[in-house]
């Protein structure tokens, strides 16, 4: 979601995105942090392969991220006519086109104020919640947007980090393709 102004938020509905499963499961990292994972069985787990191997993202927050969840499912399968839950497939299942649905929802601002008016209230309450005294072990207070522009700073620096795992798949890939691998 993102709206003018300095706030941008891009997250998952779950503690973690699936991606930072595959990226532990493609470097042969034995184990994910408690939390991220549940095995087959419903079972949290700690085991990457497991949480890989037909186990399922955890729920952000509780029983109040599963409902977040299920809302966003709502908006992007029931209300698009696309797949739902299980039928969406994906990378993980071998035989199965991912069917993934979106829904894009466009608010045209000016119709409630004008855009200059909600810009500045935006950076208004941004500016309230980055004054907010910081908890304790941490130097400032970030909101949505904050921790994504500065890696992109950082990378436009120097360079994206690939493990090597995800480098040696990348290679194969593009050893497959005939494609010419960067110098």
């Amino acid at each position: 979601m993102s709206v003018p102004g300095p706030w941008l938020l891009d997250m998952a509905t779950t503690t973690v995105a699936a991606g930072k499963i595959f990226k532990a499961f493609i470097n042969e990292k034995p184990e994910i942090p408690a939390g991220w994972a549940f095995d087959s069985q419903g079972v949290p787990t700690t085991d990457t392969k497991a949480a890989y191997n037909q186990g399922m993202l955890m729920p952000l927050g509780g029983y109040k991220g599963s409902g977040l969840g299920l809302m966003v499912e709502i908006l992007c399968s029931v209300l698009s006519g696309g797949a739902m839950a299980n039928d969406v497939g994906g990378i993980r299942i071998r035989g199965r086109h991912n069917r993934c649905s979106q829904c894009f929802i466009a608010i045209d601002i000016a119709r409630f104020m004008l855009v200059e008016e909600f810009t500045a209230r935006v950076e208004q309450l941004v500016g309230l919640m980055k004054a907010t005294p910081t908890a304790p072990g941490y130097d400032e207070v970030m909101v949505a947007g904050d921790p994504e522009w500065r890696t992109e700073a950082e990378r436009r620096r120097n360079g994206i980090p690939i493990e090597e795992g995800n480098w040696d798949l990348l290679v194969k890939t593009a050893e497959r393709l005939k494609v010419a691998l960067p110098g």
